[in-house]
């Protein structure tokens, strides 16, 4: 009897993953490390925008333009990507997975692409370049020049070209409010009465001598 007690009851087997789930699995982790890596290159995206507006303030527009032309491309390189993943998995999920597994392989392919093509677009140390009036800087310039060369749509060179003339407009007004006087604040006082008390004294003065010459 006590050897019955003894014996560990067996815990059930676990399902057994299917190349579905696994490709699933493998869909949301690459959509996930994709998420991370653009919500960590942000500040990378937002010091763009800041070198755009010191170079605008230097007075080097069309270096500004280029950089917001990469910036650009970023963006749409992000959101192409983001929604390709989204639609592989929502096939994986809704149709039968034999007929799309080379559809699936070939998304995760270019997934990968994806990230290291985002990375080298979002080095920080390299944009910075951009700024230095050096041989390395206009490389740089050349560099990026080629990397938006036919990637980008008229609507998108129209975006840039509008976001250069916001941050054109907004350092115009920066420097109009520092050159311009401040207004007076507060009422314009007249002279005071004890100003006004001498001064009526003497017209009195006047006329009495008046009088008695």
């Amino acid at each position: 009897m006590g050897g019955v007690f003894s014996k560990k009851s067996k815990s059930p087997p676990l399902p057994a993953v299917s190349e579905q789930d696994q490709a699933i699995l493998q869909l949301k982790t690459q959509r996930d490390k994709m998420k991370q890596f653009i919500k960590r290159k942000e500040k990378c995206m937002e010091k763009e925008r800041q070198l755009a507006k010191q170079l605008i303030a230097d007075g080097r527009k069309d270096r500004a333009l280029l950089l917001l032309k990469k910036k650009r491309l970023q963006e749409n390189v992000i959101d192409q990507t983001l929604k390709q993943l989204d639609q592989i998995e929502k096939m994986v999920t809704d149709l039968e997975f034999a007929d799309i597994q080379q559809r699936v392989v070939e998304g995760l392919k270019q997934g990968n692409e994806a990230l290291k093509k985002m990375n080298s677009l979002f080095d920080i140390d390299e944009i910075e370049k951009i700024m230095e009036e050096t041989r390395e800087g206009a490389e740089y310039q050349e560099e990026i020049s080629s990397l938006i060369s036919g990637q980008l749509s008229s609507s998108d060179v129209e975006s840039c070209e509008e976001e250069l003339a916001a941050l054109l407009a907004a350092e115009k007004k920066e420097e109009e409010e520092l050159t311009l006087p401040e207004a007076p604040t507060g009422e314009i006082q007249g002279p005071s009465r004890e100003e006004e008390k001498p001064t009526a004294e003497k017209e009195k003065k006047k006329e009495k001598v008046a009088v008695m010459a």
